[in-house]
Protein backbone atom coordinates (compact mmCIF):
# COMPACT_ATOMS: atom_id res chain seq x y z
CA UNK A 1 0.00 0.00 0.00
CA UNK A 2 1.59 3.29 -1.05
CA UNK A 3 2.20 5.80 1.79
CA UNK A 4 -0.39 8.50 2.15
CA UNK A 5 0.44 12.14 2.20
CA UNK A 6 -0.24 14.36 5.18
CA UNK A 7 -2.94 16.25 3.26
CA UNK A 8 -4.81 13.04 2.54
CA UNK A 9 -4.62 11.95 6.21
CA UNK A 10 -5.96 15.33 7.28
CA UNK A 11 -8.86 15.11 4.78
CA UNK A 12 -9.79 11.62 6.00
CA UNK A 13 -9.54 12.83 9.62
CA UNK A 14 -12.07 15.59 8.95
CA UNK A 15 -14.39 13.07 7.20
CA UNK A 16 -14.15 10.77 10.24
CA UNK A 17 -15.05 13.63 12.63
CA UNK A 18 -18.04 14.54 10.43
CA UNK A 19 -19.29 10.98 10.24
CA UNK A 20 -19.11 10.60 14.04
CA UNK A 21 -20.64 14.07 14.58
CA UNK A 22 -17.74 15.14 16.86
CA UNK A 23 -16.77 18.79 17.34
CA UNK A 24 -13.34 19.63 15.82
CA UNK A 25 -11.61 20.29 19.18
CA UNK A 26 -7.83 19.76 19.42
CA UNK A 27 -8.30 16.61 21.52
CA UNK A 28 -10.88 15.06 19.09
CA UNK A 29 -8.78 16.01 16.05
CA UNK A 30 -5.64 14.49 17.55
CA UNK A 31 -7.44 11.23 18.41
CA UNK A 32 -9.02 10.92 14.92
CA UNK A 33 -5.71 11.82 13.22
CA UNK A 34 -3.86 9.09 15.12
CA UNK A 35 -6.60 6.58 14.25
CA UNK A 36 -6.54 7.44 10.53
CA UNK A 37 -2.71 7.50 10.39
CA UNK A 38 -2.52 4.18 12.23
CA UNK A 39 -0.14 5.41 14.95
CA UNK A 40 -0.37 4.73 18.66
CA UNK A 41 -2.23 7.44 20.60
CA UNK A 42 0.00 9.77 22.58
CA UNK A 43 -0.63 10.07 26.30
CA UNK A 44 -2.24 13.38 27.27
CA UNK A 45 0.00 15.76 29.31
CA UNK A 46 -1.48 16.12 32.86
CA UNK A 47 -0.89 19.85 33.05
CA UNK A 48 -3.54 20.72 35.65
CA UNK A 49 -2.37 18.09 38.13
CA UNK A 50 1.28 19.01 37.63
CA UNK A 51 0.48 22.68 38.22
CA UNK A 52 -1.09 21.73 41.54
CA UNK A 53 2.01 19.71 42.44
CA UNK A 54 4.20 22.74 41.61
CA UNK A 55 2.27 24.83 44.17
CA UNK A 56 2.98 22.23 46.88
CA UNK A 57 6.74 22.05 46.38
CA UNK A 58 8.69 23.76 49.25
CA UNK A 59 10.65 26.90 48.37
CA UNK A 60 12.37 27.67 51.67
CA UNK A 61 15.92 27.87 50.32
CA UNK A 62 17.22 29.60 47.16
CA UNK A 63 18.03 26.19 45.59
CA UNK A 64 14.53 24.88 46.28
CA UNK A 65 12.98 28.03 44.85
CA UNK A 66 15.09 27.65 41.68
CA UNK A 67 14.07 24.03 41.17
CA UNK A 68 10.41 24.80 41.86
CA UNK A 69 10.50 27.54 39.21
CA UNK A 70 12.13 25.10 36.70
CA UNK A 71 9.44 22.53 37.45
CA UNK A 72 6.66 25.09 36.84
CA UNK A 73 8.27 26.23 33.56
CA UNK A 74 8.45 22.61 32.35
CA UNK A 75 4.76 22.10 33.18
CA UNK A 76 3.73 25.21 31.25
CA UNK A 77 5.89 24.17 28.27
CA UNK A 78 4.60 20.53 28.45
CA UNK A 79 8.22 19.42 28.19
CA UNK A 80 8.68 15.93 29.64
CA UNK A 81 12.50 16.10 29.32
CA UNK A 82 12.78 19.37 31.28
CA UNK A 83 10.24 18.07 33.81
CA UNK A 84 12.23 14.88 34.32
CA UNK A 85 15.45 16.88 34.83
CA UNK A 86 13.79 19.10 37.47
CA UNK A 87 12.42 16.06 39.36
CA UNK A 88 15.82 14.33 39.35
CA UNK A 89 17.63 17.43 40.62
CA UNK A 90 15.01 17.90 43.34
CA UNK A 91 15.42 14.28 44.42
CA UNK A 92 19.22 14.68 44.63
CA UNK A 93 18.81 17.85 46.73
CA UNK A 94 18.34 15.82 49.94
CA UNK A 95 21.57 13.88 49.26
CA UNK A 96 23.67 17.05 49.02
CA UNK A 97 22.04 18.87 51.94
CA UNK A 98 23.65 19.06 55.41
CA UNK A 99 22.68 16.26 57.82
CA UNK A 100 21.60 18.52 60.66
CA UNK A 101 18.90 20.25 58.60
CA UNK A 102 15.50 18.76 59.34
CA UNK A 103 12.92 18.31 56.65
CA UNK A 104 10.29 20.97 56.44
CA UNK A 105 6.71 19.85 56.95
CA UNK A 106 4.68 19.47 53.82
CA UNK A 107 2.56 22.48 53.05
CA UNK A 108 -1.15 22.35 53.31
CA UNK A 109 -3.02 20.80 50.47
CA UNK A 110 -5.26 23.81 50.02
CA UNK A 111 -4.27 27.29 48.91
CA UNK A 112 -5.05 30.38 51.01
CA UNK A 113 -7.72 32.49 49.38
CA UNK A 114 -8.65 34.71 52.35
CA UNK A 115 -6.58 36.40 55.00
CA UNK A 116 -6.77 35.11 58.61
CA UNK A 117 -8.65 37.52 60.94
CA UNK A 118 -5.70 38.06 63.32
CA UNK A 119 -3.37 38.93 60.44
CA UNK A 120 -5.99 41.25 58.94
CA UNK A 121 -6.39 43.05 62.28
CA UNK A 122 -2.60 43.42 62.62
CA UNK A 123 -2.40 44.96 59.13
CA UNK A 124 -5.28 47.32 59.96
CA UNK A 125 -3.52 48.55 63.12
CA UNK A 126 -0.28 49.00 61.16
CA UNK A 127 -2.05 51.16 58.57
CA UNK A 128 -3.79 53.21 61.28
CA UNK A 129 -0.43 53.94 62.93
CA UNK A 130 0.95 54.88 59.52
CA UNK A 131 -1.89 57.37 59.03
CA UNK A 132 -1.19 58.90 62.45
CA UNK A 133 2.50 59.27 61.57
CA UNK A 134 1.71 60.89 58.21
CA UNK A 135 -0.49 63.59 59.68
CA UNK A 136 -3.33 65.35 57.87
CA UNK A 137 -1.34 66.96 55.03
CA UNK A 138 -2.45 64.53 52.32
CA UNK A 139 -6.20 63.95 52.33
CA UNK A 140 -6.06 61.44 49.47
CA UNK A 141 -3.59 59.17 51.28
CA UNK A 142 -5.72 59.33 54.42
CA UNK A 143 -8.81 58.37 52.40
CA UNK A 144 -7.04 55.39 50.79
CA UNK A 145 -5.75 54.29 54.21
CA UNK A 146 -9.22 54.37 55.76
CA UNK A 147 -10.65 52.41 52.84
CA UNK A 148 -7.98 49.75 53.28
CA UNK A 149 -8.62 49.55 57.04
CA UNK A 150 -12.37 49.21 56.40
CA UNK A 151 -11.68 46.44 53.85
CA UNK A 152 -9.54 44.55 56.37
CA UNK A 153 -12.00 44.79 59.26
CA UNK A 154 -15.48 44.70 57.77
CA UNK A 155 -15.13 41.95 55.19
CA UNK A 156 -13.34 38.68 54.63
CA UNK A 157 -10.21 39.98 52.90
CA UNK A 158 -9.52 38.30 49.58
CA UNK A 159 -5.79 37.76 49.11
CA UNK A 160 -5.62 38.85 45.48
CA UNK A 161 -7.69 41.99 46.06
CA UNK A 162 -5.67 42.81 49.17
CA UNK A 163 -2.42 42.35 47.24
CA UNK A 164 -3.60 44.80 44.59
CA UNK A 165 -4.71 47.36 47.20
CA UNK A 166 -1.45 47.07 49.17
CA UNK A 167 0.58 47.54 45.98
CA UNK A 168 -1.25 50.78 45.18
CA UNK A 169 -0.93 51.87 48.81
CA UNK A 170 2.82 51.25 48.73
CA UNK A 171 3.21 53.38 45.61
CA UNK A 172 1.20 56.16 47.29
CA UNK A 173 3.39 56.04 50.42
CA UNK A 174 6.57 56.15 48.33
CA UNK A 175 5.40 59.31 46.57
CA UNK A 176 4.35 60.86 49.89
CA UNK A 177 7.70 60.03 51.53
CA UNK A 178 9.55 61.71 48.65
CA UNK A 179 7.29 64.76 49.00
CA UNK A 180 7.91 64.95 52.76
CA UNK A 181 11.67 64.61 52.26
CA UNK A 182 11.57 67.49 49.77
CA UNK A 183 9.44 69.51 52.20
CA UNK A 184 11.95 68.98 55.02
CA UNK A 185 14.77 70.01 52.69
CA UNK A 186 12.91 73.21 51.77
CA UNK A 187 12.29 73.98 55.46
CA UNK A 188 16.00 73.58 56.16
CA UNK A 189 16.87 75.92 53.31
CA UNK A 190 14.34 78.51 54.52
CA UNK A 191 15.73 78.36 58.07
CA UNK A 192 19.31 78.72 56.84
CA UNK A 193 18.29 81.65 54.64
CA UNK A 194 16.62 83.32 57.65
CA UNK A 195 19.77 82.88 59.74
CA UNK A 196 21.96 84.30 56.97
CA UNK A 197 19.61 87.28 56.61
CA UNK A 198 19.72 88.01 60.36
CA UNK A 199 23.52 87.78 60.30
CA UNK A 200 23.72 90.35 57.49
CA UNK A 201 21.42 92.69 59.44
CA UNK A 202 23.53 92.38 62.59
CA UNK A 203 27.08 92.25 61.25
CA UNK A 204 28.23 94.81 63.85
CA UNK A 205 26.79 92.87 66.81
CA UNK A 206 29.14 90.04 67.97
CA UNK A 207 26.54 88.42 70.33
CA UNK A 208 24.06 88.10 67.48
CA UNK A 209 26.69 86.51 65.25
CA UNK A 210 27.63 84.11 68.07
CA UNK A 211 23.99 83.03 68.47
CA UNK A 212 23.73 82.53 64.70
CA UNK A 213 26.84 80.35 64.70
CA UNK A 214 25.42 78.19 67.50
CA UNK A 215 22.20 77.78 65.50
CA UNK A 216 24.18 76.76 62.41
CA UNK A 217 26.00 74.11 64.44
CA UNK A 218 22.69 72.82 65.82
CA UNK A 219 21.29 72.45 62.29
CA UNK A 220 24.17 70.29 61.01
CA UNK A 221 23.20 66.77 62.32
CA UNK A 222 20.02 64.91 61.42
CA UNK A 223 16.88 66.56 62.76
CA UNK A 224 15.54 64.15 65.36
CA UNK A 225 13.25 65.19 68.21
CA UNK A 226 16.06 66.30 70.53
CA UNK A 227 17.79 68.16 67.70
CA UNK A 228 14.58 70.03 66.85
CA UNK A 229 14.24 71.12 70.50
CA UNK A 230 17.82 72.39 70.41
CA UNK A 231 17.21 74.22 67.11
CA UNK A 232 14.04 75.77 68.55
CA UNK A 233 15.93 77.02 71.62
CA UNK A 234 18.79 78.45 69.52
CA UNK A 235 16.39 80.12 67.08
CA UNK A 236 14.43 81.63 69.96
CA UNK A 237 17.64 83.03 71.43
CA UNK A 238 18.68 84.43 68.04
CA UNK A 239 15.33 86.13 67.42
CA UNK A 240 15.30 87.50 70.98
CA UNK A 241 18.76 88.96 70.46
CA UNK A 242 17.71 90.45 67.11
CA UNK A 243 14.63 91.98 68.74
CA UNK A 244 16.80 93.55 71.46
CA UNK A 245 19.15 94.91 68.82
CA UNK A 246 16.26 96.30 66.80
CA UNK A 247 14.73 97.96 69.90
CA UNK A 248 18.08 99.49 70.89
CA UNK A 249 18.55 100.77 67.35
CA UNK A 250 15.13 102.39 67.38
CA UNK A 251 15.80 104.05 70.73
CA UNK A 252 19.17 105.34 69.52
CA UNK A 253 17.54 106.59 66.32
CA UNK A 254 14.89 108.51 68.26
CA UNK A 255 17.54 109.97 70.57
CA UNK A 256 19.67 111.11 67.65
CA UNK A 257 16.58 112.68 66.06
CA UNK A 258 15.98 114.64 69.28
CA UNK A 259 19.60 115.77 69.38
CA UNK A 260 19.49 116.90 65.75
CA UNK A 261 16.26 118.77 66.38
CA UNK A 262 17.80 120.59 69.36
CA UNK A 263 20.90 121.38 67.27
CA UNK A 264 18.77 122.79 64.45
CA UNK A 265 16.78 124.88 66.96
CA UNK A 266 19.97 126.33 68.45
CA UNK A 267 21.41 127.13 65.06
CA UNK A 268 18.14 128.80 64.02
CA UNK A 269 18.24 131.00 67.15
CA UNK A 270 21.87 131.88 66.46
CA UNK A 271 21.06 132.76 62.86
CA UNK A 272 18.11 134.88 63.96
CA UNK A 273 20.31 136.84 66.38
CA UNK A 274 22.93 137.30 63.68
CA UNK A 275 20.32 138.65 61.27
CA UNK A 276 19.07 141.11 63.92
CA UNK A 277 22.63 142.29 64.53
CA UNK A 278 23.19 142.73 60.78
CA UNK A 279 20.00 144.75 60.50
CA UNK A 280 21.06 147.00 63.36
CA UNK A 281 24.46 147.55 61.71
CA UNK A 282 22.79 148.52 58.44
CA UNK A 283 20.44 150.85 60.28
CA UNK A 284 23.37 152.38 62.17
CA UNK A 285 25.28 152.98 58.92
CA UNK A 286 22.26 154.75 57.46
CA UNK A 287 21.93 156.98 60.51
CA UNK A 288 25.67 157.76 60.49
CA UNK A 289 25.39 159.05 56.92
CA UNK A 290 22.41 161.27 57.80
CA UNK A 291 23.50 162.68 61.21
CA UNK A 292 25.59 165.83 61.79
CA UNK A 293 26.11 165.73 65.59
CA UNK A 294 28.49 163.59 67.66
CA UNK A 295 25.91 163.09 70.43
CA UNK A 296 23.65 161.20 68.09
CA UNK A 297 26.59 159.06 66.95
CA UNK A 298 27.32 158.05 70.56
CA UNK A 299 23.83 156.65 70.96
CA UNK A 300 24.18 154.69 67.72
CA UNK A 301 27.54 153.25 68.82
CA UNK A 302 26.07 152.16 72.16
CA UNK A 303 23.23 150.32 70.34
CA UNK A 304 25.71 148.58 68.00
CA UNK A 305 27.95 147.49 70.91
CA UNK A 306 24.98 146.16 72.86
CA UNK A 307 23.81 144.17 69.83
CA UNK A 308 27.32 142.73 69.38
CA UNK A 309 27.56 141.80 73.05
CA UNK A 310 24.17 140.12 72.87
CA UNK A 311 25.24 138.20 69.74
CA UNK A 312 28.45 137.06 71.48
CA UNK A 313 26.52 135.90 74.54
CA UNK A 314 24.03 133.98 72.39
CA UNK A 315 26.86 132.40 70.40
CA UNK A 316 28.59 131.33 73.61
CA UNK A 317 25.37 129.79 74.94
CA UNK A 318 24.78 128.02 71.60
CA UNK A 319 28.30 126.58 71.58
CA UNK A 320 27.88 125.37 75.18
CA UNK A 321 24.51 123.80 74.31
CA UNK A 322 25.98 122.05 71.26
CA UNK A 323 28.88 120.75 73.36
CA UNK A 324 26.35 119.42 75.88
CA UNK A 325 24.41 117.70 73.11
CA UNK A 326 27.62 116.09 71.84
CA UNK A 327 28.43 114.77 75.30
CA UNK A 328 24.89 113.41 75.64
CA UNK A 329 25.22 111.60 72.30
CA UNK A 330 28.54 110.03 73.33
CA UNK A 331 27.06 108.98 76.69
CA UNK A 332 24.04 107.49 74.93
CA UNK A 333 26.29 105.47 72.61
CA UNK A 334 28.39 104.21 75.54
CA UNK A 335 25.21 103.24 77.39
CA UNK A 336 23.95 101.27 74.38
CA UNK A 337 27.21 99.28 74.22
CA UNK A 338 27.12 98.71 77.98
CA UNK A 339 23.53 97.49 77.84
CA UNK A 340 24.39 95.18 74.93
CA UNK A 341 27.23 93.57 76.88
CA UNK A 342 25.05 93.32 79.99
CA UNK A 343 22.23 91.64 78.06
CA UNK A 344 24.69 89.13 76.63
CA UNK A 345 25.98 88.30 80.12
CA UNK A 346 22.42 88.01 81.41
CA UNK A 347 21.52 85.65 78.56
CA UNK A 348 24.58 83.47 79.22
CA UNK A 349 23.79 83.21 82.93
CA UNK A 350 19.99 82.96 82.65
CA UNK A 351 20.07 79.14 82.47
CA UNK A 352 23.38 78.25 84.16
CA UNK A 353 24.76 78.60 87.65
CA UNK A 354 27.86 80.87 87.53
CA UNK A 355 29.64 79.02 90.36
CA UNK A 356 29.47 75.46 89.03
CA UNK A 357 28.50 75.83 85.36
CA UNK A 358 25.53 73.49 85.92
CA UNK A 359 21.96 74.37 85.00
CA UNK A 360 20.27 76.73 87.44
CA UNK A 361 16.67 76.37 88.63
CA UNK A 362 15.18 77.83 85.45
CA UNK A 363 17.42 75.84 83.11
CA UNK A 364 16.81 72.64 85.08
CA UNK A 365 13.05 73.18 84.99
CA UNK A 366 13.12 73.62 81.19
CA UNK A 367 15.35 70.56 80.69
CA UNK A 368 13.21 68.43 83.04
CA UNK A 369 9.98 69.42 81.26
CA UNK A 370 11.51 68.60 77.87
CA UNK A 371 12.85 65.22 79.03
CA UNK A 372 9.53 64.26 80.67
CA UNK A 373 7.66 65.12 77.48
CA UNK A 374 10.07 63.06 75.40
CA UNK A 375 9.94 60.15 77.86
CA UNK A 376 6.13 60.05 77.81
CA UNK A 377 6.02 60.42 74.03
CA UNK A 378 8.53 57.64 73.27
CA UNK A 379 7.75 55.56 76.38
CA UNK A 380 11.37 55.51 77.51
CA UNK A 381 12.55 55.51 81.14
CA UNK A 382 13.82 58.67 82.83
CA UNK A 383 15.77 58.65 86.10
CA UNK A 384 16.17 61.68 88.37
CA UNK A 385 18.73 61.90 91.20
CA UNK A 386 19.18 64.53 93.91
CA UNK A 387 22.77 64.70 95.25
CA UNK A 388 24.26 66.29 98.35
CA UNK A 389 28.01 66.79 98.67
CA UNK A 390 29.70 65.90 101.97
CA UNK A 391 33.00 67.62 102.90
CA UNK A 392 34.93 66.84 106.09
CA UNK A 393 34.74 69.69 108.61
CA UNK A 394 38.53 69.91 108.83
CA UNK A 395 38.88 70.30 105.05
CA UNK A 396 36.04 72.83 104.94
CA UNK A 397 37.82 74.98 107.53
CA UNK A 398 41.10 74.82 105.61
CA UNK A 399 39.44 75.90 102.35
CA UNK A 400 38.66 79.57 101.58
CA UNK A 401 35.14 80.95 102.26
CA UNK A 402 33.99 79.80 98.83
CA UNK A 403 35.18 76.25 99.61
CA UNK A 404 31.67 74.81 99.39
CA UNK A 405 31.27 76.17 95.85
CA UNK A 406 34.71 74.74 94.98
CA UNK A 407 33.53 71.32 96.14
CA UNK A 408 30.30 71.53 94.15
CA UNK A 409 32.25 72.63 91.08
CA UNK A 410 34.60 69.65 91.48
CA UNK A 411 31.63 67.29 91.91
CA UNK A 412 29.98 68.73 88.78
CA UNK A 413 33.14 68.20 86.71
CA UNK A 414 33.52 64.61 87.93
CA UNK A 415 29.85 63.89 87.16
CA UNK A 416 30.15 65.33 83.65
CA UNK A 417 33.18 63.12 82.95
CA UNK A 418 31.21 60.02 83.98
CA UNK A 419 27.80 60.82 82.51
CA UNK A 420 26.75 60.67 78.87
CA UNK A 421 26.45 63.77 76.65
CA UNK A 422 22.64 63.65 76.80
CA UNK A 423 22.60 63.64 80.63
CA UNK A 424 22.12 66.95 82.45
CA UNK A 425 23.50 68.33 85.74
CA UNK A 426 21.63 71.09 87.57
CA UNK A 427 21.85 72.97 90.88
CA UNK A 428 18.67 73.67 92.81
CA UNK A 429 19.99 74.94 96.16
CA UNK A 430 23.33 75.75 97.80
CA UNK A 431 23.61 72.12 98.90
CA UNK A 432 21.95 70.00 96.22
CA UNK A 433 22.70 68.96 92.65
CA UNK A 434 20.21 67.21 90.36
CA UNK A 435 21.04 64.63 87.66
CA UNK A 436 18.72 63.96 84.70
CA UNK A 437 19.36 60.56 83.10
CA UNK A 438 17.16 60.09 80.00
CA UNK A 439 16.68 56.61 78.49
CA UNK A 440 17.97 55.13 81.76
CA UNK A 441 16.04 52.84 84.11
CA UNK A 442 16.64 53.10 87.84
CA UNK A 443 19.22 50.28 87.88
CA UNK A 444 21.32 51.98 85.21
CA UNK A 445 21.11 55.28 87.11
CA UNK A 446 22.35 53.55 90.27
CA UNK A 447 25.36 52.23 88.31
CA UNK A 448 26.17 55.78 87.13
CA UNK A 449 26.02 57.11 90.71
CA UNK A 450 28.30 54.30 91.88
CA UNK A 451 30.82 55.23 89.18
CA UNK A 452 30.70 58.88 90.34
CA UNK A 453 31.37 57.77 93.94
CA UNK A 454 34.35 55.67 92.83
CA UNK A 455 35.73 58.53 90.73
CA UNK A 456 35.41 60.94 93.67
CA UNK A 457 37.42 58.52 95.80
CA UNK A 458 40.17 58.46 93.15
CA UNK A 459 40.08 62.21 92.43
CA UNK A 460 39.95 64.31 95.62
CA UNK A 461 39.56 68.10 95.57
CA UNK A 462 42.94 69.82 95.42
CA UNK A 463 43.01 73.59 96.10
CA UNK A 464 46.31 75.30 96.95
CA UNK A 465 47.78 73.00 99.62
CA UNK A 466 44.44 71.55 100.77
CA UNK A 467 43.49 68.00 99.76
CA UNK A 468 39.82 67.20 100.49
CA UNK A 469 38.07 63.86 99.87
CA UNK A 470 34.49 64.46 98.80
CA UNK A 471 31.69 61.96 99.32
CA UNK A 472 28.08 62.18 98.28
CA UNK A 473 24.65 60.93 99.25
CA UNK A 474 21.91 60.61 96.66
CA UNK A 475 18.26 59.80 96.24
CA UNK A 476 17.38 58.18 92.90
CA UNK A 477 13.89 57.72 91.40
CA UNK A 478 12.50 56.65 88.06
CA UNK A 479 9.79 58.83 86.57
CA UNK A 480 6.28 57.43 86.98
CA UNK A 481 3.61 57.79 84.26
CA UNK A 482 1.95 61.22 84.26
CA UNK A 483 4.19 62.45 87.11
CA UNK A 484 4.99 66.17 87.26
CA UNK A 485 8.57 67.46 87.56
CA UNK A 486 7.96 68.74 91.08
CA UNK A 487 6.61 65.38 92.25
CA UNK A 488 9.64 63.54 90.83
CA UNK A 489 12.06 65.96 92.54
CA UNK A 490 10.19 65.63 95.85
CA UNK A 491 10.41 61.82 95.73
CA UNK A 492 14.14 62.01 94.99
CA UNK A 493 14.61 64.52 97.85
CA UNK A 494 12.82 62.17 100.30
CA UNK A 495 15.11 59.34 99.23
CA UNK A 496 18.12 61.64 99.80
CA UNK A 497 16.95 62.48 103.33
CA UNK A 498 16.63 58.77 104.04
CA UNK A 499 20.21 58.24 102.83
CA UNK A 500 21.42 61.00 105.19
CA UNK A 501 19.55 59.43 108.12
CA UNK A 502 21.32 56.15 107.36
CA UNK A 503 24.71 57.80 107.88
CA UNK A 504 25.41 59.36 104.49
CA UNK A 505 27.63 58.29 101.57
CA UNK A 506 24.79 56.09 100.31
CA UNK A 507 22.39 55.94 97.36
CA UNK A 508 18.75 55.24 98.23
CA UNK A 509 16.27 54.25 95.55
CA UNK A 510 12.91 55.96 95.86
Amino acid sequence: MPPRSAAEIARQTLQLLASRRLPPTPENYQSAYEEVAGILPREAFPQQRLRHIATLLPSQTPRQAHLTQAFAQAVEAKDWVQLQSAIVEYAQLELTSQPHITALPAPATSTVDTLPPNLAEALARLIENTVSALGAEDGRTREISLQLVDFLRHSTPDVRTLEHMLTNYGFRLSFLSQEQAQRIHNMQQLLRMTVDHLCVLGEQDPPLLAQAEKLRQAMEPAWDSDQLNQIQFRLKSLLFRHLELHTSTQEAHERIKDLLAQYAHRMAELSSHSEQHQAQLNDCATHIEQTHHLGELAQLFEAVVESGNRLARDSHHAVAALQDLREQALAQEAQIHQLSAHLQRMQDTSRHDPSTGALNTQGLQEALLAEIQRSQQHRTPLSVAVLQMELPAQALQALPPEGHDLGLRHLTQVARNILRPQDEVGRTTDQHLVLLLPDSPQAQGAQALAQIQNELALRPLLHADVLAHITLSAGLVELLPYESPQQALERAARALRQALRMGGSKVVLG
